[in-house]
């Protein structure tokens, strides 16, 4: 008596489901496959496609005391993109949390610093958004600084920077801290002693 041939009509489900389950696998890794090529190719397909930048490299004002409070405000208002300049990485000498920078080329901003020197009582000065700044220029750079707030605040933009930060960077400095002395053209007899000039 011969045995009878093993029943393989059950086994032809099985391959056809894994063939079915291989047909489906590469189809599903040979596009991912192909869309990663692609983006590594070509980095500028990437959401951000900002270009890598080195570290800005700043030197910070003595940390102060009687304006770490107030830098400490402005740091919670300050916006992290400002405009459309993206932040820069900054590696200040001595480190300092007070001083941050954006876009390429960089705009900087310095908390804490000391009165600018060529600020005087007939200085022309800036109001931005209730703000107002002395305005200096060292070689490339329009150098502003805040002189009616509790710490002095300097913003360095670059002569080829397209953007104009001050209206975005005021806007935080109202939010964070309120205005301790008058500008010459606002000064009454009464106020000349709280001109910013006297500080």
């Amino acid at each position: 008596m011969t045995d009878s041939p093993p029943d393989r009509t059950a086994e032809v489900p099985t391959r056809r489901s894994r063939s079915r389950s291989a047909l489906i696998a590469t189809g599903i890794a040979l596009p991912l496959t192909v869309i990663l090529a692609l983006a590594l190719a070509n980095p500028r397909s990437t959401a951000h496609n900002t270009p890598s930048m080195s570290a800005v490299q700043v030197s910070a004002p003595p940390l102060n005391p009687t304006t770490t409070p107030a830098c400490n405000k402005l740091l919670t208002t300050l916006p992290t993109e400002l405009a459309t300049l993206a932040p820069r990485t900054v590696k200040s000498q001595p480190s300092s949390p007070y001083v941050l920078a954006w876009g390429d080329p960089a705009v900087v901003l310095r908390c804490g610093v000391a009165k600018p020197a060529g600020f005087v009582a007939t200085s022309l000065v800036y109001a931005v958004n209730k703000v107002y700044w002395f305005q200096a220029v060292d070689g490339n750079d329009d150098v502003f600084t805040s002189i009616d707030r509790s710490a002095y605040i300097e913003v360095r933009v670059p002569k080829k920077q397209l953007t104009q930060p001050l209206a975005a960077i005021s806007d935080a400095i109202v939010k964070a801290l309120p205005a301790v002395c008058a500008v010459p053209e606002h000064a009454t007899d009464d106020s000349s002693a709280t001109l910013c000039t006297h500080r």
